[in-house]
């Protein structure tokens, strides 16, 4: 990073203090008793939904893996979409409600003794879209409040229920306050002359390059800067100050510890929060303020299968199952699983010395043929050869391959093979080297900053560039309403697009985007969203 650019980084002092217990935000209080409510009926129903895990399913109600499984039997060697699963109903500050036919907001909240208002409230995500027949919304049992009155039902009733059509109308936001939470380990001697090798200050680099852009276009952003380290210990002393309970935005956390300390912050004071990095993190399954940018891998991988059947189910599918590289096996089974749901064919070859011959002997003359490896390292070569091989002899057989985001780091140096056999692979992130938009960047970033971005996927300061972009403009746009307009800004980003999709109806937001990269034969390159 050029000094003449480099911005004063905060260097935290740790002080006394203890990021509150997670008890302190969910304290623990005993059911009480409702109207019409079975008392031996000590679980309720959840349908699966595409991308969910009984291990997520379990962090989402606040139960183990192990009481999903007692409940039931089977479960532990795997759930399928659109099946249902008892959960166990246990007592803390929700309990959790199935919608039943007919029900309403007003039937409900009558049957809980407590207004609409509070189950609103308590699922922040709720609407006419999302409260529909097998839906789960949870129920705060500290907040029974007085029903509604009874002797004005049909006024209540349509009061009540109209609550789900009111848009939300938020504050204008005048200038966007952002805070940046990220590891620059200043402590360990990181400086800007050493600090080209740093994936988090690259992330930093692009975002103060998306803050140039946002200025041109008139709009107003604070800055605030701390370095967390790699621990948790920097974090309580970061989240005492004042300043921060003032900020519209706060952005970072790379550790499972800190992304828990800073989501219960935004949470207790009602701030957006984005998840840069890490695909894994719990938070965005009870936390209404998280926007998580990586997809979670079940969800990345459901939805790839999906889109993988859609577009390739009258082909002739041809699995290459290696003896010794088998690293997307989890893929490849959800895959094979799905394609059996629907009544279309496969067929698996595996390693061995002639697999030149085994591809010619799998082959359909009358379809479009593609190959799919269990493995996105060393395999791919050894299978990629096997089919240039296949295809120079049989120019007029179709043949094409599909793989895996790993593909883009080495994706130049085997374009030309790519484009020959039809090369598909998905990814949430892809920038297209061949793209203006993205030379244009990397230029600019050249420019600055002296170097070029690191060699690696994703590019961490196109990350920030596009996540800065997207989430400051969409504050300055929509101010304080932010969470209802989210998927409304059509933001075309440098390396990802964001299609944020809420956990569940109390939740944060997850991001779903996800792109299928196509080589073609006349070596254009396409980055196709996929729904």
């Amino acid at each position: 990073m050029s000094k003449k650019i480099w911005i004063a980084i905060f260097f935290i002092t740790i002080y006394s203090y203890n990021v509150k217990s997670e008890e302190a935000f969910y304290p623990e209080v005993t059911f009480s008793r409702f109207r019409n409510q079975d008392s031996s009926q000590d679980y309720f129903f959840h349908t699966i939904e595409r991308g969910q895990t009984v291990y997520s399913i379990a962090k989402m109600y606040g139960v183990t893996e192990d009481d999903i499984y007692q409940l039931n039997p089977g479960a532990d060697t795997g759930i399928q979409a659109d099946k249902q699963l008892k959960i166990p109903q246990k007592s803390g500050s929700y309990l959790y409600h199935t919608i039943q036919p007919k029900e309403t907001l007003y039937s409900v909240s009558k049957n809980y003794y407590m207004q609409g208002e509070d189950i609103i409230e308590a699922n922040p995500g709720l609407s006419v879209a999302t409260f529909t027949i097998g839906k789960i919304i949870r129920i705060p049992t500290n907040k029974v409040t007085t029903p509604p009155d009874e002797e004005n039902e049909t006024y209540n009733k349509l009061l009540t229920n109209t609550l789900l059509n009111q848009s939300k109308t938020g504050e204008e936001i005048r200038t966007v306050k952002v805070a940046l939470l990220l590891p620059f380990r200043l402590n360990e001697g990181i400086t800007p002359e050493n600090a080209g090798n740093d994936r988090m200050v690259e992330y930093y680099e692009g975002f103060l390059l998306a803050l140039e852009d946002l200025k041109k276009q008139g709009i107003s952003v604070n800055l605030q800067v701390y370095d967390t380290g790699l621990k948790t210990d920097m974090i309580p002393s970061i989240l005492e100050k004042e300043t921060m309970k003032e900020v519209n935005l706060i952005i970072g956390g790379l550790t499972a510890e800190q992304i828990k300390s800073i989501s219960r912050f935004a949470q207790s004071n009602n701030i957006p929060y984005v998840i840069p990095v890490t695909s894994n993190s719990e938070e965005p399954l009870n936390n209404f303020s998280v926007f998580q940018i990586n997809t979670p891998q079940s969800y990345l991988y459901s939805k790839a299968s999906d889109a993988f059947c859609n577009q390739y189910q009258h082909s002739n599918i041809v699995f290459y199952i290696s003896d010794s590289d088998k690293n997307k096996l989890d893929f490849i089974r959800l895959l094979q699983k799905d394609l059996t749901s629907r009544n279309i064919s496969y067929q698996v070859i595996t390693d061995n010395r002639y697999l030149s011959s085994e591809i010619r002997r799998s082959l359909d003359d009358s379809k479009n043929n593609v190959f799919v490896p269990s493995d996105d390292t060393a395999e791919t070569f050894e299978l990629l050869a096997a089919l240039r091989t296949v295809k120079e002899t049989e120019p007029n057989t179709s043949l094409s391959l599909f793989g895996y985001p790993a593909w883009q780091a080495y994706a130049s140096d085997v374009s030309a093979d790519f484009s020959l056999l039809n090369t598909a692979f998905f990814s949430v992130y892809y920038a297209n080297p061949t793209s203006p938009k993205v030379k244009a960047f990397y230029g600019r970033y050249a420019r600055w900053y002296g170097r070029e971005l690191i060699s690696i996927y994703p590019k961490y300061g196109l990350l920030g560039y596009d996540t800065g972009m997207f989430f400051i403009q969409l504050l300055n746009r929509y101010g304080t309403a932010y969470a209802a307009h989210v998927n409304e800004m059509n933001y075309s980003g440098i390396q990802t697009d964001f299609h944020f999709e809420r956990a569940n109806n109390w939740g944060g937001f997850i991001n779903t985007n996800l792109y299928f990269v196509e080589f073609n034969p006349d070596f254009t390159i396409n980055a196709k969203q996929i729904k």
